[in-house]
């Protein structure tokens, strides 16, 4: 397995409310060989004004609990707009609530994870999200109850054979 990061996520939004997570997400990702270029958002607002404004991205991390406009709610509308089908969004919350997994699934996010607990795990899981290849992805979506597992266990396989 490479240890590389895959070039497709060129421009990645993290959209979260909290400073901490946004300068730990961004330190963690700024130590991978490739950088994508990394646009970081408040709010759900914020998230919905870019993508209505700006070039899309190749990959969004959102988080759930936000002021403004939660993470479900700008799921809710990315998702009611078609242009938006094949962006990639990742629910990046501290929620690990079976409720809160399953309304990420049934409102359009590709996949849901629970912010890990140390760096280590971060840039563990973070390099996982940047090497899965999207377009493999896409045409092997996970079922709810995958989806869920995932979710659960905290980590996705990029090693899916695309066969």
């Amino acid at each position: 397995m490479s240890t590389t990061q895959n070039p497709i996520i060129k421009k990645l939004i993290i959209t979260d409310d909290d400073l901490d997570d946004q300068i730990l997400l961004k330190e963690a990702i700024e130590d991978f060989e490739y950088v994508p270029a990394i646009s970081i958002l408040s709010d759900g607002c914020q998230l919905i004004a870019a993508l209505q404004n700006d070039t899309q991205p190749d990959l969004v991390l959102l988080d759930l609990n936000m002021p403004n406009k939660n993470g479900i709610d700008c799921l809710m509308e990315i998702r009611a707009n078609k242009a938006f089908n094949q962006l990639p969004i990742i629910i990046f919350s501290t929620s690990k609530d079976a409720h809160d997994i399953d309304a990420a699934y049934e409102n359009g996010a590709n996949l849901f994870f629970s912010k890990p607990c140390t760096f280590t795990g971060l840039k563990k899981l973070l390099h996982s999200i940047l090497s899965i290849n999207w377009e493999i992805f896409f045409n092997q979506k996970p079922t709810k109850e995958e989806f869920s597992e995932i979710a659960h266990k905290g980590e996705y396989a990029t090693n899916k054979s695309s066969t």
